[in-house]
């Protein structure tokens, strides 16, 4: 039960217990690592990044413009930015609040570029494969775009073809992902990139879930498709550090390949006594203690640090690859690219499974198409917790196919499943 505001102050020492005993019913951090919660650093590092965000508490970076310790934090990670996503000079790139915002503000600097650029679209709108993030719908629906989802192709990527027939005189942006939260295949951006040069559109990357992991995986040797601003034609890229770039949660970016085009992005209103108002993001007021955190945590790491890290994800994946390839009845959807698994079965309930790893007090995600448990792949220190969880879901698919668990509900994409 919900308490309200107390008459008296409550004693931190009593505040810190009741805090404690409720985190105590939680799913432990090590139990839901591969499916409910993002990559998380060490205990070092996320001890440096607390101790960091507390230094900055109570900043915003709305101040950097009078405050040099923020105005170099928030360049320097500017700069780590541009440089991972390989942007040109004059890009510019802005730090937001996750990808959700990221998302929007290239919707809202697209719509706005169209304006100009793309007058004859009366009725604007984005063409974006299925597997898209459901937050360019969501930005759509508030800056009064519609959106024109096309099936992806049989390998779950982008249908280049598809969307170059659903284009009309109303589109004014394309989007590709790199990858998708959901299949984790990388789309062909160079493709998206010509048709969108072609109908002289602007085309958006959302590598969220992929911008901060695949120049790791570049560098260690594995073939990564390009999907950043090497590519011809790439408008914007948006990629989230509280990803694979290990940082808190909270902050994220949107590049621009050319600042020029921060014209579209930004907002300004002077009809208030006040002056004018200007602003690059949705929010006014950002947490500076969030980007402090991300500036000591990305230099922390460096180079060095981030590679060790990919490589620790390349082992969490296969052993995740082998280990579920040796249970029978389950098989992997296709060869993870990015941190992204999926678990799909042909003769098997993956609801039911999913349902039973659940009970076992592992939660998993999942999603429908095809029905499939949703792994998200990350380093860890002792390999027994991986071993573990295999061994749980042995027993989840011997449970299904006994019949002893059938599907409980329904609890897909990004609800939670109740413990």
């Amino acid at each position: 039960m919900s308490e309200s505001l107390p008459t008296k102050g409550v004693p931190w020492t009593e505040l810190r217990r009741e805090l404690e005993e409720a985190k105590s019913t939680d799913c432990p951090w090590t139990r839901g690592m591969f499916g409910l919660w993002w990559p998380n650093p060490s205990p070092e590092m996320l001890r440096i990044s607390n101790e960091a965000f507390e230094m900055f508490s109570h900043a915003s970076l709305l101040y950097a413009p009078w405050l040099g310790s923020i105005r170099r934090i928030e360049s320097d990670l500017q700069a780590m930015v541009q440089e991972l996503l390989r942007a040109p000079e004059g890009a510019a790139t802005t730090l937001t609040s996750g990808g959700t915002e990221s998302n929007f503000l290239a919707v809202k600097t697209a719509r706005d570029w169209a304006r100009v650029n793309r007058p004859e679209a009366t009725r604007p709108s984005i063409v974006a494969p299925r597997t898209a993030h459901p937050t360019m719908n969501k930005a759509a629906s508030l800056l009064g775009l519609e959106v024109v989802r096309v099936p992806a192709g049989p390998d779950y990527r982008a249908d280049v073809n598809a969307m170059a027939a659903a284009i009309t005189s109303n589109t004014v942006m394309l989007v590709g992902s790199a990858p998708p939260y959901t299949h984790g295949r990388i789309d062909d951006i160079p493709a998206l990139a010509a048709l969108a040069a072609q109908n002289h559109l602007w085309l958006h990357v959302d590598a969220c879930v992929g911008g901060f992991l695949a120049p790791w995986l570049r560098k260690l040797g594995r073939p990564v498709p390009d999907f950043d601003f090497t590519v011809p034609g790439v408008f914007s890229v948006s990629a989230d550090l509280h990803k694979f770039a290990y940082c808190l949660l909270g902050i994220s970016s949107i590049t621009l390949r050319d600042s020029a085009l921060l014209q579209y992005q930004r907002f300004e209103f002077s009809d208030w006594p006040y002056g004018t108002y200007r602003s690059q993001t949705f929010a006014g007021s950002r947490p500076a203690g969030i980007a402090a955190a991300a500036w000591v945590l990305m230099r922390r790491l460096g180079e060095e640090g981030y590679l060790e890290v990919a490589r620790g994800i390349l082992r969490t994946t296969e052993l995740f690859v082998s280990g579920i390839r040796s249970i029978p009845g389950l098989s992997i959807l296709n060869e993870p690219e990015m941190g992204i698994l999926n678990v799909v079965s042909q003769e098997l309930d993956m609801m039911a499974v999913a349902d039973a790893m659940t009970a076992r007090g592992w939660p998993v995600a999942r999603f429908e198409e095809p029905p499939a448990i949703h792994l998200l792949m990350d380093r860890v220190d002792d390999e027994t917790v991986i071993h573990d969880f295999l061994n749980e879901l042995r027993g989840a698919v011997g449970e299904v196919r006994a019949g002893r668990v059938v599907r409980s509900g329904s609890a897909l994409g990004y609800e939670a499943p109740k413990l």
